[in-house]
């Protein structure tokens, strides 16, 4: 994936690979957190623990690991790993951490460079893992270990997604650069779109099951799903206030939810109003009375441009009953852009004011990749954000079928 500012951590991102998105020349420079930390585990800076009588158990075993060193480290979202405590297991690979913690934090129990599972811990957790350092894979008991359980759900779902868009992105390295492969190609777009989508809906549908739980804030603060989503902050808000009234992770959500609320679904899409390509200006608000796509893209955007196609057919489809597209062009040259829609065949509408990620669209819509897409009802409020492939199809079906 190709995103503008890289912020979902810990390897619970998406699959990263040309099917999905496209971002500023910068991107592929940058390092994930998950990256950041493991160069930085030997370097601990500071400790929250506090040694007690009282407090968090961690026990359990690593399967076949004798004497294998195991370290805790809190996630900080700011600071990224801060050293916890250790401990090696035995000679049977039995283990068991005690402390305390001045807080409910966000862990990582890791037992080597590239291997930890996540947990969230206070005072009260309790819990024994029985881990299979060879695939990862692990298993939690305990009267007090709900947030270990509850991290195992999130991680085992998404290992799912996972598992399923490698197979995908493996079938897709042996496409033929044929007409046929073409098609191929469309199709597995089509299914990889789809893929997103119900991951997408399967975490959220987790986290909103959660009513007292940092588990949403985390899904919130790590970026695990993409796009925000001010029901789940709401819902993320509430339910971390409800088990942990004074949990520091809840504070940045607050913050983050009044910032992006103008952008949540139901309120008015703000105003974009930018030259076409024979250089009238055209405004979203003149596309009142339809049902307009808003899709961000660029001439130079791989992704964006193999979707064309899929939307070109969405778009004779439903044209006729109402629907419109608005292409928000990321580009910063004029010929390149409009080649673009003559090469593609896109007859919607077309805007841009060629300033690339410098655009006024950017931060109005906070724009962070491309392809990006929000739909816009009749009276110009937002339905839908993010919506793309089968999932864009499903969604028009609903509207207008």
């Amino acid at each position: 994936m190709f995103v503008r500012n890289l912020t979902i951590a810990i390897g619970i991102a998406l699959l990263a690979g040309s099917l999905s998105s496209c971002s500023d020349a910068n991107a592929g420079n940058l390092k994930s957190d998950a990256q950041s930390w493991i160069k930085n585990l030997l370097t601990p800076r500071q400790t929250t623990l506090e040694k007690a009588e009282s407090g968090y158990v961690l026990k359990g075993n690593l399967k076949n690991k004798p004497f294998n060193l195991l370290m805790l480290w809190e996630m900080d979202p700011n600071a990224g790993q801060i050293f916890l405590d250790s401990a090696r297991t035995d000679k049977n690979g039995n283990f068991e951490i005690k402390g305390n913690v001045k807080e409910p934090l966000f862990c990582q129990l890791q037992w080597d460079e590239s291997s930890a599972i996540y947990l969230i811990v206070d005072n009260k957790t309790s819990g024994t893992m029985q881990i299979d350092p060879n695939d990862g894979t692990y298993s939690v008991e305990g009267k007090s270990a709900e947030g270990i359980i509850e991290m195992k759900e999130l991680l085992d779902l998404n290992s799912d997604f996972m598992n399923k868009m490698e197979q995908l992105k493996a079938r897709a390295a042996n496409i033929p650069q044929t007409a046929e492969g073409y098609s191929q190609g469309m199709a597995l777009q089509a299914e990889y779109n789809k893929l997103i989508t119900q991951r997408v809906s399967k975490i959220r549908e987790l986290a909103l099951s959660k009513p007292k739980s940092l588990l949403p804030a985390f899904i919130i603060t790590y970026g695990v799903i993409e796009g925000v989503d001010v029901e789940l902050m709401q819902h993320a808000i509430k339910s971390g206030k409800a088990r942990y009234p004074n949990s520091k992770y809840i504070k940045p959500i607050e913050l983050q939810y009044e910032q992006e609320k103008r952008l949540g679904i139901g309120a008015i899409a703000p105003e974009i109003k930018l030259p076409q390509p024979n250089g009238d200006t055209l405004s979203l608000s003149s596309l009142r009375g339809q049902v307009v796509l808003i899709d961000f893209w660029a001439s130079w955007c791989g992704p964006c441009r193999r979707e064309n196609p899929f939307n070109t057919q969405l778009y004779k489809q439903y044209h006729p009953k109402g629907f419109e597209i608005l292409g928000v062009s990321l580009d910063d040259d004029k010929g390149r852009w409009k080649g673009a829609i003559a090469s593609d065949s896109l007859v919607w509408k077309h805007v841009s004011d060629l300033r690339k990620w410098s655009s006024i669209v950017v931060p109005l819509y906070k724009v962070e990749a491309i392809p990006a897409t929000y739909l816009i009802d009749k009276d110009g409020k937002i339905l839908a954000k993010g919506l793309r492939g089968e999932a864009l199809a499903a969604k028009l079906e609903e509207l207008f079928d």
